[in-house]
């Protein structure tokens, strides 16, 4: 058998003999041989052990983990693996974080330095302790307030004034904010929340992909946020995605997509081809729609979802013909009140007059 004396392992290795001597005294690493003299002797089967410990503290354990990891027939690898992926992954983050902020400080050192340490100290006071501090930074500081500081504040403040600010920051900031916000999609409801309402306030179209998947979040608040944005940001596209809101099982959602579209003008005709949608649901909430918009050609469709079949649709087109303008809304109002149905005919004469005299 071919034996190493402790200063060939260190050799080979390019250990030093203290830490192999410190492995043998935690029973880690104990040579299998001794000299007359005592000295240390390391056999194939040392060696082969210490490249196993070599290997497992590259992966970044800890030498009583090694230990176990070695000695113990019954340890399970995986969650101990896990705890240091998270620990390494927690390390990436944190080294792509000071990164993105080098990168950002490049732009304002191009104009000097005193423009470098005013972002620093202004990134230092979007981290302060103090949520008066954080929300001062975030107001003042809007036009060079680093993105990404910015974004944090949305994702994991606890403050909802200092979000608020962070948000109406990022909007002033434009289009150029978009790419940075959306990587709040992959956080908790609360960042996923705090994107909607941004993109909502950055009222641009680039914003509608995210949007719409945000319109269909697990959390209600999210989807319906995501519904009041794009009635924020407006267009054909954001009426379609909206239109199909309206079949959504909850009722919050569906509300602000209803909320929304009322405040759409381009939504009109998209309303009135959704007035014949084969669920009560959805024609109920187009009509409520309607009565938001309050367009004179809307009067005909909410006269005509009168005689629908289901009592929620003619109920949601009559409390609409009260917002309606003009003579046909009155006359088909007035007509109401000799309904049979006393509910309808006494909202139909209240409706009557709250109208303004015309």
């Amino acid at each position: 058998m071919e034996w190493l004396r402790i200063g060939e392992v260190a050799a080979r290795t390019g250990l030093t003999p203290r830490t192999l001597r410190h492995y043998d005294e935690l029973g880690l690493l104990v040579p299998s041989g001794r000299t007359d003299g005592d000295y240390r002797l390391y056999s194939r089967d040392d060696m082969d052990r210490l490249l196993a410990i070599q290997h497992l503290k590259s992966l970044g354990l800890g030498l009583a983990e090694i230990q176990q990891a070695l000695d113990d027939p019954t340890f399970d690898a995986g969650p101990l693996l896990e705890r240091h992926a998270r620990v390494v992954e927690q390390r990436i983050a944190a080294e792509q974080a000071l990164l993105r902020r080098l990168r950002q400080l490049q732009t304002a050192a191009q104009t000097g330095w005193d423009e470098v340490l005013e972002t620093i100290a202004l990134s230092e006071r979007l981290r302060h302790p103090d949520g008066e501090v954080r929300f001062r930074a975030a107001l003042t500081g809007h036009a060079s307030a680093p993105v990404e500081d910015l974004v944090e504040r949305l994702r994991s403040d606890p403050e909802p004034g200092v979000r608020e600010a962070a948000t109406w920051a990022l909007a002033q900031q434009g289009p150029a904010a978009l790419r940075a916000v959306s990587s709040l999609a992959d956080g908790d409801a609360q960042a996923r929340h705090a994107l909607a309402h941004v993109l909502g306030k950055l009222r641009t179209i680039e914003a509608l992909p995210q949007l719409s998947l945000l319109l269909t979040d697990d959390v209600p608040e999210v989807a319906a946020k995501a519904a009041f944005s794009l009635g924020q940001v407006g267009g054909d596209e954001a009426v379609q995605l909206l239109i199909g809101a309206l079949e959504d099982g909850r009722v919050a959602v569906r509300d602000e997509a209803t909320s929304a579209l009322g405040r759409l003008p381009e939504s009109l005709a998209s309303l009135t081809a959704a007035a014949s949608h084969p669920l009560p649901q959805v024609r109920a909430q187009v009509a409520e729609a309607l009565g938001f918009l309050a367009h004179p050609e809307a009067v005909p469709v909410l006269i005509a979802a009168l005689e629908d079949d289901d009592a929620d649709v003619r109920f949601s087109a009559l409390l609409a013909l009260g917002s309606a303008e003009g003579p046909e809304a009155r006359h088909a109002l007035e007509a109401l009140t000799a309904s049979p149905d006393r509910r309808t005919s006494l909202v139909a004469a209240r409706l009557l007059e709250a109208r303004p005299l015309s």
